[in-house]
This record gives structure tokens, C-alpha cells and sequence, in this order.
């Protein structure tokens, strides 16, 4: 029995170590196989994504931001350079001692419809407006213009004739301001708070498309009612009294461009 036990393991052991071997051999043929044929071409690598780098577009337009934002408070002497163009209800800032030495050409003549032709008086010389604010070499031009225009098919070519001649004559900063509002007992004479502020929303988009400021005055004197109060208000209903003209002073010097 003993003897037939080793015959049977021993057999057994044969077997198993030609298998061993067998599967060895197959395996190195199969590797040398593969290193020989198998080849890595350059057009089974796919190339490496090239970076995209975008560059941000630089804005070289000068383009400026209305309304004109609420900074620091320039000093009286900003008036020393400043002329103010338009409508006689701004004749305050100078009656009051509050605009300086700054120019007013002014005058109740002045309207939308004449603005690039109706001849003024400065320092005794006639002229029209362009060319009276080229004799006063201003450095900024503040308009306010339209409170007769309104409701009579508003157009702004004059005014923007007279700009873009300021423009072309050294670059003076210039200023829309908005109409102010009017008591509500003088709606019916003047115009309406309703209508104003239309127009206030056209000399807004006006402003932008010549790139020039746009000071909103309006909403400083616009009660919750939407209307100018009668205590802040002479008896015309437009002009203001000198404590309005101290706080629209300190508007235009707290709103520069």
C-alpha cells in the first residue's frame, strides 16, 4: 500500500510542473511576440489641448456715469471757471453770492428751440452762446434749458449743436441739468410735475448719447407728492428761495464729474 501511495504522488507531481512549464512557455512567446510587432505610432497619441487664453477688451471710450454720483465736496473756488447757460431760475446761485465769480448767461429767451441761434449779452458783447462760453474759457458748462418747450414736440438739436461746438473749442466738462419741479398751485401755468419729469427722463438718455453729465437736481426738491413745495418756492413757483439755492450749490459741488 505504502508503494503505491508514493507511485500515485509522484505521478501527480509530473503533471502539474508540464502544465507549469507549458504555460510559462506561452507566456514568454506571447511577450517577445508583442514587443516585436506591437509599435506606438505618433498618430495613436492624441495631442495635448493647447491653452485658451482669453484677453479682456479694453474700453478706451470715455463714458461717463448719470447720473452724476454723490463724492467728495469741492471748495467755492470750483466756480472760479464755470459758466451757467439757460433759464433764469438759476440766476439765484448768483443773486445769493453762492456760485462766485462764475459767468450766468442767462436769459428767459432761451429755449430748446433757439438755442444754437438766439443771440445773448455777455460783458457787453453780443453773441451766441458758443461763442460767449470760447470768450470765457470755461472749464464747465452748466445747462438748464426746456421748462417752455415742454408739451411742444421737444427736440434737442440745437442744444446739441451748441455741444458738440463747445466740444470741437478745447473740451470743457459739461453738465445737463434736469428741470426742477414747480409747486402744485402753478402746474396749470408751467407745466406739469408729471410732464417735467418726461422730460428729465429724454435729457437723461440725451446726455448719455453725447457722453456728457447729467445732474439730477430734480429729485433734491421733489416732495413725496412729486411736487416742489410751496415753502421752498418764490411766489412765480419756479424760483427758489436762498435756502434752496444753498442746498442746489452744494448738490452741483458734491455731484462732480
Amino acid at each position: 500500500m505504502i508503494v503505491r501511495q508514493n507511485e500515485k504522488k509522484k505521478a501527480k507531481f509530473r503533471v502539474s510542473f508540464l502544465f507549469l512549464f507549458i504555460f510559462a512557455s506561452f507566456a514568454v512567446c506571447f511577450v517577445l511576440y508583442m514587443k516585436e510587432d506591437f509599435e506606438i505610432s505618433s498618430d495613436m497619441i492624441e495631442p495635448a489641448e493647447e491653452a485658451v487664453v482669453y484677453v479682456e477688451p479694453v474700453v478706451s471710450a470715455n463714458t461717463v456715469i448719470n447720473p452724476v454720483p454723490a463724492g467728495g465736496k469741492a471748495d467755492s473756488s470750483y466756480y472760479d471757471n464755470a459758466v451757467f447757460i439757460g433759464s433764469t431760475v438759476l440766476a439765484g446761485l448768483s443773486d445769493y453770492g453762492f456760485s462766485g465769480s462764475a459767468e450766468m448767461l442767462l436769459s428767459d429767451s432761451i429755449n430748446l428751440g433757439n438755442f444754437d441761434t438766439v443771440t445773448i449779452s455777455a460783458n457787453g458783447v453780443e453773441s451766441s452762446i458758443s461763442d460767449a462760453v470760447l470768450r470765457s474759457g470755461a472749464g464747465k458748462v452748466y445747462i438748464m434749458v426746456g421748462i417752455d418747450d415742454i408739451g411742444s414736440g421737444i427736440t434737442f438739436d440745437g442744444l446739441e449743436k451748441v455741444i458738440d461746438g463747445i466740444k470741437g473749442q478745447g473740451g470743457a466738462d459739461i453738465y445737463l441739468m434736469s428741470l426742477l419741479p414747480v409747486t402744485a398751485e402753478n402746474e396749470s401755468r408751467l407745466a406739469l410735475n408729471s410732464d417735467i419729469d418726461d422730460y428729465n427722463s429724454r435729457l437723461l438718455e440725451f446726455a448719455n448719447s453725447k457722453n456728457v453729465f447729467y445732474l439730477d437736481v430734480n429729485t433734491v426738491f421733489k416732495g413725496n407728492d412729486g411736487k416742489l413745495a410751496a415753502s421752498e418756492a418764490e411766489l412765480n413757483g419756479i424760483k427758489l428761495k436762498k435756502s434752496g439755492y444753498e442746498r442746489l450749490s452744494d448738490y452741483i459741488l458734491t455731484h462732480v464729474g
